[in-house]
């Protein structure tokens, strides 16, 4: 099947089923009746916690609590160490940058002869 009839006959598949996804979705929205609106499953029914959480004991629930405030405060206080850490990268591999070229400028100004200082004249009486 080539791409062409592949297009058309997706096109054409797409364009019957506009209809009837139309029709569906007016058929899911509809009013409650009086015997649901009264007393809908939704609204009363009951939620109940497992029994181990319920059985727990109030000091070991705010033990726990503090336990995970101490968690957090540790994690954050490691990315403050990381965020440093990244800054002090970045300025290093900076300070590498400014080495590098300036290293890079006094090889090529090094390396030309005519920045060469002349030989120093020979004093009078030494030939």
């Amino acid at each position: 099947m080539n791409k062409v009839t592949l297009i058309l006959a997706t096109t054409a598949l797409l364009a019957s089923g506009s209809g009837w996804a139309a029709d569906d979705a007016e058929a899911t929205i509809r009013l409650m009746g009086n015997a649901e609106a009264e007393l809908p499953d939704a609204v009363t029914k009951e939620i109940t916690l497992p029994e181990h959480l319920l059985a727990a004991d109030p000091e070991d629930q705010v033990a726990a609590v503090e336990k995970a405030e101490k968690g957090l405060a540790k994690a954050r206080e490691r990315n403050a160490h990381r965020e440093q850490g990244q800054d002090q990268a970045a300025e290093a591999r900076e300070r590498g940058a400014e080495m590098s070229e300036k290293a890079k400028d006094n090889r090529e100004n090094h390396g030309r002869s005519e920045d060469h200082p002349e030989p120093p004249e020979t004093p009078p009486g030494r030939n």
